[in-house]
């Protein structure tokens, strides 16, 4: 019984020890197609990074050039709502005043 069993851990370690040989032998190679697909793909990650960037700084100064706009659109309704009051009150527009003699 005990041959059988060195018989059998022999032949596995054997079996593994030629796997494990195999295995050593074979090395995966980066093909030069795949590597020139590579370098095109990490020149277009740099185009697109560099064009993300620029966008961003695009956006923020659309959103500047927006509340700029924001502002000056609530100032003129502002004032459209000062003359809509005072022709409201037309002749009279200025009660607080008395023209002199």
């Amino acid at each position: 019984m005990d041959l059988k069993k060195l018989k059998s851990l022999t032949s596995k370690s054997l079996v593994i020890v030629g796997a494990g040989a195999i295995l050593a032998s074979c090395s995966c190679k980066i093909k030069d197609e795949q590597l020139s697909k590579l370098a095109e793909l990490r020149r277009q990650e740099r185009a697109l990074s560099s064009d993300l960037t620029a966008q961003q700084s695009a956006r923020t100064r659309l959103n500047s050039e927006l509340t700029a706009r924001t502002a000056e659109v609530n100032d003129c309704n502002g004032k459209l709502e000062i003359v809509k009051q005072r022709l409201a009150a037309w002749p009279n527009i200025w009660p607080d005043w008395t023209p002199a003699p």
